[in-house]
């Protein structure tokens, strides 16, 4: 008997044992898989946390692709670049931005620009609402965009600075409508045609057109009558003024260059600018007079402009010659009278000069400017293999002939014939290469 108590004490125990140790194997297995499960958590917040510093950066980040691999491939996306703290930097490789590009962002405050992009849509940032937070574009990156759409940046009214990059031909209407906190524009050299205005952009302050040469024509209500620019500087190249080009009541002067051949009224209200103009291509003058107090000319033009007030009804304007100081504002003095078409009865013919005027005295050329012109003659008797470097006009050898003689002290008429034969031998536009010409010579010594 007392064997057999023995014996179930003995199994009694070691099943006690045994399920001691079940026991706390399995508490063991539950602390840690609770630790595990804390861990996970844990790391679960972090990351939601940091999803929520990038603004959506992982998941908001995407763009349609610019291909599809079928109709139903919808859902389909590629990246569109990084987005954090409100700046957008759209990748490398991105050649075209549709309306639809943004779809999903959050207020986005600046976005850059790739070297890449050649196209973008009119409707890229009001498409989804984004012109109520953009402050800045940046296309420092950018190369190969010919033309600004039209409506741009409409309604962008937190954008204060636009810089648009060299290699810009073309700039539609309406790219600035509205824009009313927008201070400066700088337009690049390369832009050919302008039909955007700043009418509604009450707060503009600058426009800067100093490296523009190949535009043709200045738009009806350029600059609107709220603006705050006082200087208006027409560059050189510009043949066309428009319909109230310069309506601000703060222009205080405007300069007119010597390739302006039409020029419309200033403004619709009487707000009386000076104008300094140095062109003799005008015919008719008298809407410009409808809006100007006085007209300061160079002295070789006063009896020219003299002549065309005449035919100006009732006009208070003052004639005045140009103050010395500003005789060389465009960097070369105006061109002779000459140059106006003789068989042009609408042009105004110069009477023969009074004596108190005094006449531009023409001198031959010296010995020494005859061999400094042979030596760039040499330079083009032989037209090497044309080459043309990237960001070059035109050929290398043509672009070096060019500021070889821009860097002279002196743009005479033979210099110009030189350059100009040299164009005509490889294909060029001898009107714009003389263009271009003038704009390099006018900076150089300007």
């Amino acid at each position: 008997m007392e064997l057999f108590k023995k014996l179930v004490g003995d199994i009694a125990k070691t099943v006690g044992e045994s399920l001691e140790e079940v026991s706390n194997e399995a508490k063991k297995s539950f602390q840690e898989a609770r630790e595990e499960v804390r861990k996970n958590i844990q790391e679960a917040k972090l990351n939601q946390s940091n999803y929520d510093d990038d603004d959506d950066d992982d998941d908001d980040n995407w763009d349609y692709p610019l291909t599809k691999l079928s109709d139903d491939d919808d859902d389909i996306r590629i990246q569109l670049g990084t987005f954090k703290n409100g700046v957008l930097t759209i990748n490398e490789g991105h050649t075209t931005l549709g309306e639809d590009a943004l779809e999903g962002y959050k207020k986005i405050r600046k976005v850059v620009f790739p070297s890449t992009l050649r196209e973008i849509d009119g409707c890229f940032f009001s498409e989804h609402g984004h012109e109520v937070y953009l402050e800045e574009v940046d296309f420092s990156k950018v190369k190969l965009l010919k033309e600004i759409p039209d409506c741009l940046f409409e309604n962008c009214k937190r954008l204060q600075e636009i810089n648009f990059p060299e290699g810009v031909e073309i700039i539609d209407s309406e790219v600035f409508d509205r824009c009313t906190n927008l201070r400066k524009i700088t337009f690049p050299s390369t832009l050919k045609s302008l039909q955007s205005t700043t009418y509604k952009c009450k707060n503009i302050e600058e426009l800067d057109l100093s490296k523009v040469h190949l535009l043709e024509e200045i738009p009806d209500n350029f600059i609107g009558e709220n603006c705050k620019i006082e200087t208006l500087v027409i560059p050189v190249g510009v043949k066309k003024l428009g319909y109230e080009f310069a309506s601000s009541k703060s222009i205080r002067e405007v300069y007119v260059p010597y390739t302006v051949e039409e020029i419309g009224t200033l403004n619709d209200d009487e707000y009386a600018p000076d104008v300094y103009i140095y062109t003799n291509k005008l015919t008719d003058i008298e809407s410009l007079c409808a809006n100007i107090k006085t007209l300061y000319v160079p002295e070789e033009l006063y009896v020219y402009y003299a002549e065309l007030l005449k035919d100006v009804d009732d006009t208070e304007v003052r004639l005045r010659k140009m103050p010395a100081d500003k005789l060389d504002f465009y960097g070369t003095p105006v061109p002779p009278l000459t140059e106006v078409d003789e068989e042009d009865n609408s042009a105004p013919q110069m009477p023969e000069q009074d004596q108190d005027i005094e006449t531009p005295i023409v001198e031959e050329e010296t010995e020494e400017l005859e061999d400094e012109t042979k030596d760039i003659q040499d330079e083009t008797e032989e037209i090497p293999t044309i080459q043309k470097s990237p960001g070059n006009l035109f050929s290398d050898g043509l672009e070096e002939l060019i500021n070889s003689v821009a860097e002279s002290d002196e743009l005479t008429d033979k210099k110009k014939e030189i350059v100009l034969r040299r164009a005509v031998k490889e294909g060029e536009d001898p009107d714009e290469v003389e263009m271009v010409l003038e704009a390099r010579f006018y900076e150089k010594h300007n």
